[in-house]
């Protein structure tokens, strides 16, 4: 692990002057050093979110949709039709907290962006598994209608990650069942919270559709 104030260019100049002694070190091999240090710099929960994490929490439900834009391909490229709704109805959505460390798991080992509007991509199940195991992320099933609920959840930011039913005009590509959506929410209000309703659109990006291959 870095010490602190140590620069990313005294790592490198002492990684040339041991690759000089010990042979040759791969631009690979300095990357994945440089990524396991920054990894550790997130690996433990501080003191002040375990406080948070075993704060009393409540009951927080909601709804989450997405609205698309029917997409269909044409030999000029895509055209757009009808808009249509996107749910997680009858499939898997997670509470996440949203702590330094789960963003860089989110960013660096399931290679989804962190965007303030949310983000919309293509999903599988190796892309939905969560890369460590941990007792504080939860996980439902959506209802009818992609309706949600949590239980024992404290006030403070968190990470929803949920499936989607995917596109009308994608729903066969590769035999994916679903698309998966991130979008950072505040939780707020305690016993008395109101419903958290998360509604995102393909309008809020700069391309209609944002489906990664």
């Amino acid at each position: 692990m870095l010490k602190r104030g140590r620069s990313l260019a005294g790592l490198v100049a002492s990684l040339l002057i041991t690759s000089s002694l010990g042979g040759c070190l791969t631009l690979a091999a300095y990357q994945r050093l440089h990524e396991e240090q920054a990894a550790d710099r997130f690996r433990q929960p501080g003191a002040a979110e375990l406080t948070w994490f075993q704060a009393q929490g409540f009951p927080l439900s909601g709804m989450l949709q997405m609205t698309a834009r029917l997409t269909r391909p044409l030999p000029t490229g895509m055209g757009f039709g009808p808009k249509e709704t996107l749910t997680c109805e009858g499939k898997a959505i997670r509470l996440i907290p949203d702590t330094p460390r789960n963003r860089w798991l989110i960013a660096n080992r399931m290679w989804l962006p962190l965007q303030e509007e949310g983000v919309w991509r293509n999903g599988s199940p190796t892309e939905w598994r969560w890369p460590e195991p941990t007792g504080l992320i939860r996980e439902a099933t959506c209802g009818a209608g992609g309706a949600f609920r949590f239980e024992g959840v404290p006030d403070g930011g968190y990470l929803v990650m949920a499936q989607i039913s995917p596109p009308a005009y994608a729903a066969d590509d590769f035999g994916e069942g679903f698309d998966i959506v991130l979008k950072s929410v505040r939780v707020s209000g305690g016993q008395s919270r109101a419903q958290l309703n998360i509604r995102l659109s393909d309008d809020d990006w700069l391309s209609p559709v944002v489906r990664q291959r």
